[in-house]
């Protein structure tokens, strides 16, 4: 079986977990205040039995920390390791009410816990439950499958070989699911490469506006794919499916610039003058010459 790599998700959150339920790690009512001596163990949360989450802390897992407020009038709950570092990317949590911040784990944040370990310091906060896996309130994805196959990418290819990007085969047109709000997910394998590496472009070589693993489609997104397309590149994978999520909401469509002109077109854009076999694009149309 081929492992996969990457579950691309082009929404609010990353990877693998989108449909996971919460697990408890640890529940209770600690408090914490970084104003006591040094050997007071609520001068932070972590060190105590069963505090110790260090194991779960995994590429693309979510670590969620349930927060509520002490009676002072400051509360801030900073995100260290051992040494006092915070981990990377995490910013302090100040906040006025009972809260919760989840903690979507980087390669950074999963090796520094694994080296370091994981704590919580700050100061007029309670510490009421840790948990891992996707929020108790967030519904699961359905999704709506566009395209499914085993479908290599290599851009080591020559240039007329179809596999040097997926996009421009049949039923790989999704285009038109490219509209404001949508989230679009792309599975991933890994082919038998040491370097694997996908990119979001659209048919002129251009990456998608502000494209990551982890945003919605946004207008600039969605005009960009709308007048150009929209295809993956890169080395080292397989595309074994593109879906997106059936609930959308706030959609609005951005309609495509069509070159009424009656002139041959590459997949990238480019005037063709003698157009040999192949696919073209002419008037806004796929066709293919034989």
């Amino acid at each position: 079986m081929k492992k996969i790599f990457t579950l691309l998700m082009l929404s609010i959150i990353a990877v693998m977990n989108v449909n996971a339920e919460e697990q408890t790690l640890w529940e209770g009512d600690y408090n914490v205040d970084w104003d006591l001596p040094e050997a007071d163990p609520n001068r932070e949360w972590g060190g105590g039995e069963g505090q110790d989450v260090t194991a779960y802390f995994i590429k693309g897992e979510k670590i969620n920390v349930y927060l509520t407020v002490a009676g002072t009038d400051y509360h801030k709950c900073q995100f260290d390791t051992w040494e006092w570092e915070a981990l990377p990317g995490v910013d302090a949590a100040e906040f006025n009410e009972d809260t919760k911040v989840t903690i979507e784990v980087t390669d950074d944040i999963a090796a520094a816990v694994a080296e370091k370990g994981f704590r919580l310091h700050g100061h007029g906060f309670h510490v009421t439950k840790v948990t891992k896996g996707a929020d108790d309130d967030q519904p699961a994805i359905e999704e709506e499958d566009l395209w499914s196959g085993d479908y290599n990418v290599d851009w080591d290819l020559p240039d007329g070989d179809p596999n040097r990007e997926w996009g421009g085969g049949e039923g790989q047109d999704v285009t038109a699911n490219f509209v404001t709000g949508a989230k679009i997910f792309v599975y991933l394998t890994v082919a038998g490469t040491d370097y694997h590496k996908c990119q979001f472009d659209n048919w002129e070589w251009e990456a998608l506006p502000g494209i990551s693993p982890a945003i919605e489609v946004t207008d600039d997104i969605a005009a960009a794919v709308a007048e150009k397309g929209f295809r993956l590149h890169g080395h080292g994978f397989h595309v074994t499916k593109v879906s997106k999520a059936k609930e959308v909401t706030g959609v609005k469509t951005v309609a495509a610039v069509v070159k009424n002109d009656g002139k041959y077109y590459n997949l990238r854009g480019q005037v063709v003058a003698n157009p040999t076999k192949g696919l073209y694009i002419i008037n806004g149309k796929k066709v293919v010459l034989k």
